[in-house]
């Protein structure tokens, strides 16, 4: 096949693997297999630029998409990313053919070794992460209850690495390996077909409803604030500006939540979840409102989980915050998110996960981007959480991105997971990553998720125990890589 026909087809394939709003999960397994035997073909130098621009223009077209081309941390980061995964395509170039009988195995573990630096680097979650574009594919989404995301990573890889490999040196030469491949990745599937099948989760289950403001109730607001002429993103201005007219302005959305959190109740819902930052209240009116809604918790015998930005008088002005009222109208946490966005300018919090027994088993809660990152979920795991939910709000550009990266955590610690996202897809997942329930925002002029799900103690993995091990030892395999090719070949 021409060169540069190789080159279109998996930069092609790339586009559609990345996309947030119509990515095409096959298309993660078959990209690199184009780009592998492009560079595998092409003069080193011309393979290293050319693959790199590929995976640049990914970078960049998935960027622009989701709106972060212009805020300089998440362009910088990720230019890192592609040149941690160009260096995987030029490992394979450089030392596949030296390695011998483990000759498929250096681009998955040098993969997956840039993607584990990437996140030790910049901080940015799992972003990134190929093996987060498979998680409709519930029978190999349960390898990330052993190895995390990084595990699927792997197997997407080696699956191209071994195509490439018998599509280069010729079927025959290759066939042992091809077998081990084959039974290796049947042993894969059909172990996370066993565990679907035979650690299902329990029937009890309990109701739990998302809700978000009508929009109505946003256009109210919006143009209150526009005619006292303040912007809500301007931290520093609503806190300076006459606080009777803000809190006025933002009360139609408040409003408007505490009236749904009182219809879901009365509809059966023993938990109502807010999204993030939708909501918007001045430190002034804070204990109002917790008041109020713990008065409709009281009187409904419900759990209402609240999310909002809270503005207050010292810098940063803002923080962003979930909190938990219990049936007896208490404050049950108060959480301000960890990991805030590059576009937030606020303080992030503690780094503590915060629980609370129920008759549901014990909650927690992180806070839209947290559920980015494993080590989060992970704590939430070790307290023995038996259900997460996530107040989220996102925008049109990251569609069900955030959202399916959310159900990883929910199959990596073992407990069902509620993501009620504003501006974007809410979601309910059980704790093998069974979608339960979905709505989106953008389809609707009210979004409410309903959904039941299981009411059982957490199911202990192997991935909540051991963390990132799978991801260390292939970062130590990716370092001895060279080192293993020059002895052999010496």
């Amino acid at each position: 096949m021409n060169q540069r026909l190789l080159w279109w087809l998996g930069t092609a394939l790339l586009l559609l693997a990345v996309h947030t709003d119509w990515n095409v999960p096959l298309a993660a397994w078959v990209f690199p297999i184009f780009l592998l035997h492009y560079a595998r073909r092409a003069p080193l130098r011309r393979a290293v630029l050319m693959v790199g621009l590929s995976l640049l223009i990914g970078q960049v077209f998935w960027l622009g998409v989701t709106g972060l081309l212009f805020v300089l941390p998440a362009l910088l980061a990720f230019t890192l990313l592609v040149l941690l995964q160009t260096t995987a395509f030029a490992a394979d170039r450089l030392l596949a053919e030296r390695a011998g009988p483990v000759r498929t195995l250096v681009f998955p573990v040098t993969l997956v070794a840039g993607e584990y630096l990437f996140t030790l680097i910049t901080g940015f979650g799992d972003f990134g992460a190929l093996g987060s574009t498979q998680s409709g594919n519930l029978p190999l989404l349960q390898v990330a209850s052993v190895t995390g995301v990084y595990g699927l990573t792997f197997v997407l890889a080696w699956f191209a690495s071994v195509v490439n490999t018998g599509w280069t040196e010729g079927w025959p030469r290759v066939k042992r390996t091809v077998l081990v491949h084959v039974c290796l990745v049947v042993v894969v599937f059909a172990a996370g077909g066993a565990r679907l099948l035979f650690d299902a989760p329990t029937t009890r289950t309990v109701r739990i409803a998302g809700i978000s403001p009508a929009a109505e109730a946003d256009r109210a607001s919006s143009d209150a604030l526009e005619r006292i002429g303040v912007k809500y993103w301007r931290a520093q201005e609503v806190s300076a500006a006459d606080p009777v007219a803000v809190g006025a302005a933002f009360a139609p959305v408040t409003e408007d939540l505490v009236s749904r959190t009182r219809q879901q109740a009365s509809a059966g819902a023993k938990i109502v979840v807010w999204p993030e930052t939708h909501a918007r209240v001045l430190e002034r009116d804070q204990a109002a409102l917790l008041n109020r809604v713990g008065a409709e918790a009281k009187q409904a015998g419900i759990h209402v989980a609240l999310a909002y930005a809270l503005y207050t008088a010292q810098a940063p002005y803002i923080r962003n915050v979930a909190v938990l009222v219990d049936p007896a109208g208490e404050v049950r946490w108060a959480y301000d998110k960890t990991h805030p966005t590059p576009m937030e300018p606020m303080t992030p919090g503690p780094s503590v996960v915060p629980t609370a027994d129920s008759p549901y088993g014990r909650l927690a809660t992180v806070i839209c981007y947290d559920a980015d990152f494993p080590d989060l979920a992970r704590q939430a795991a070790g307290k023995d959480t038996a259900l997460l939910l996530v107040p989220a709000n996102d925008w049109a550009g990251f569609a069900a991105l955030h959202a399916e990266k959310a159900t990883f955590r929910a199959v990596e610690s073992g407990f069902p997971l509620f993501r009620q996202s504003t501006h974007g897809i809410s979601t309910a997942v059980d704790n093998q990553g069974r979608v339960l329930g979905k709505a989106d925002y953008f389809r609707t002029d009210q979004q409410t998720l309903v959904a039941d799900l299981p009411v059982q103690p957490r199911t202990h993995t192997v991935y909540s125990t051991i963390g990132d091990v799978f991801a260390w030892l292939c970062l130590a395999a990716a370092a001895l890589c060279p080192l293993w090719t020059y002895r052999r070949n010496r």
